[in-house]
């Protein structure tokens, strides 16, 4: 079987994807599509969006579409969904309160005008992101580590510490000033042997 990750050059929604086939120890064709190149292969994928995964066998070409759906199919795939069904569920918990999230910093980071760029990131950092840390600062895992369920890794713990890493560049470095559990989580997640030695090789792109 092989794996083949389709995206921008850039971070975004292709990172996550990126980083849980690092933390299986699983290689990919990681083919990021130049801003020139995107109008012929738009028409290509599913949804006319990017980031899409293909999956090669010897006798099947398979394409599956949207971030989310691409995680939880190599969280499935490669055994970071948790211990059981409750925690699997859990996993699936957490990410959608940070998906809920970034569909408020979307507002600012993407908005061109000026005026309600700048209120969008008001109410953001104001209201939207410390409503949604501050629960997911006092999430205690009852093995008393600082992944967010059960004793290993899993697949929330990693979209949710790149997440963290995407907020602490586009709002500020001391974003999780207050948040201690996030920061320790942050730091656990990129302190796994094989994310750390990913994190050390990847390219530099934009966020």
């Amino acid at each position: 079987m092989t794996y083949k990750l389709k995206y921008f050059n850039m971070r975004g929604r292709g990172e996550d994807i990126r980083l849980l086939f690092a933390a299986a120890g699983v290689k990919f064709t990681d083919e990021r599509i130049s801003n020139e190149d995107w109008p012929g292969v738009k028409d290509g994928t599913p949804w006319g969006q990017l980031p899409t995964l293909e999956i090669n066998s010897a006798t099947t070409r398979q394409t599956l579409a949207q971030s989310v759906a691409i995680c939880r199919y190599i969280a499935r795939k490669f055994s970071l969904t948790g211990a059981n069904e409750w925690e699997a569920a859990k996993c699936d918990e957490y990410v959608d309160a940070v998906v809920d999230l970034f569909a408020e910093w979307v507002k600012f980071v993407f908005e061109p005008d000026a005026d309600k760029k700048a209120k969008a990131k008001e109410a953001f950092v104001k209201v939207h992101m410390p409503a949604k840390l501050k629960k997911l600062n006092m999430l205690k895992n009852e093995n008393g580590g600082n992944f967010l369920v059960g004793k290993n890794l899993t697949w929330a713990d990693i979209f949710i510490a790149d997440k963290l890493e995407r907020l602490e560049t586009s709002v500020g470095p001391k974003v999780l000033d207050g948040y201690p559990h996030l920061r320790k989580l942050k730091e656990a997640v990129f302190n796994v042997d094989k994310i750390r030695a990913y994190l050390a090789a990847r390219p530099e792109a934009a966020m």
